[in-house]
């Protein structure tokens, strides 16, 4: 089995390089027409690709923001290699039939005198090569993929990131620390996008709904407003909208002398298409930073 992955360039180029006519292409009805079938799982429910850790303000350095991995979720049955769900022009993924499908006219003269539909079927053979397509007729249309699968490919076209961090604090013992996210489209939302296929387009919209700040010393903060930046003259101060009352204890005995904060964002994922809507869960993403804490110095006079 070929273990590399398939980019959608190269199946274009195998496509084109293996089509031919409906008069010479193997025709077959009503069903696979040998095609080996390509499995297809959550459609993709992240994207790749990362970025590097806030470096906010006060005594902090910057992390690291951790975006989950990606994948548009079909490979070939048996553990063969990954390959886009989005067809292109090669159409779109049927689960009912595990190859990609397009809309055909039909050949002269057609066998089902205009009953039916007719389809080119893009497949993988055993060994995972591209195959040549087939021309194949179904009495009925076949079945797309749901609204719900649209989402997913949706939802694996757009990056979710990770809070871009920024921390306020005076970086003393008892000192407020102020806690906030740079907000863009990918750190906060909205954020939107469609896919569409075999007639069906599904619309998502991604919304940032809270972090979670762990402060690297066994306490946290949840927090449902991306937080406001610390100004010149809050050192004293605590946040409006998101903070942490201050670390009990310096930071010298933590790895590196500082304490590693951790910010999770948990996204909700709207769908919408087809009549129907939706929400995909379980959408975190990760990023951290650290910072230095001292005890306060009492100056004797």
């Amino acid at each position: 089995m070929l273990k590399r992955r398939f980019g959608l360039g190269l199946l274009v180029a195998a496509f084109a390089g293996t089509l031919m006519s409906p008069l010479t292409a193997a025709v077959a009805d009503d069903g696979g027409g040998g095609c080996i079938g390509i499995e297809c799982g959550a459609w993709g429910s992240s994207p790749g690709g990362g970025q590097d850790g806030g470096t906010g303000g006060g005594n902090n350095s910057g992390g690291g923001n951790s975006d989950g991995g990606g994948s548009d979720g079909c490979h070939i049955k048996g553990g063969g290699a990954s390959i886009p769900c989005d067809g292109g022009d090669l159409g779109w993924y049927s689960e009912q039939t595990g190859c990609y499908m397009k809309a055909a006219p039909a050949p002269a003269p057609d066998p089902h005198n205009g009953e039916g539909v007719w389809y080119w079927a893009s497949c993988f053979n055993l060994t995972g090569v591209f195959a040549a397509p087939l021309l194949i007729w179904y009495a009925a249309p076949v079945a797309g993929p749901s609204p719900e699968q649209l989402a997913r490919r949706a939802l694996a076209t757009i990056t979710l990131k990770g809070p871009d961090i920024g921390v306020g604090t005076a970086g003393l013992v008892s000192a407020p620390v102020w806690l906030w996210t740079t907000v863009t489209p990918n750190t906060w939302g909205p954020i939107s996008a469609s896919a569409s296929a075999a007639g069906l387009t599904v619309t998502i919209t991604a919304r940032a709904q809270q972090i979670v700040w762990d402060m690297g010393n066994g306490e946290s903060v949840t927090c449902t407003a991306p937080g406001t930046k610390q100004g010149a003259g809050d050192a004293d101060r605590n946040s409006p909208t998101c903070g942490y009352d201050g670390y009990p204890r310096p930071s010298r005995t933590q790895p590196g002398g500082r304490y590693t904060i951790t910010a999770t964002t948990s996204w909700r994922v709207d769908w919408a298409g087809g009549g129907q809507t939706g929400v995909i869960d379980g959408q975190t993403r990760t990023s951290n930073t650290t910072v230095e804490i001292d005890e306060a110095q009492v100056v004797n006079r």
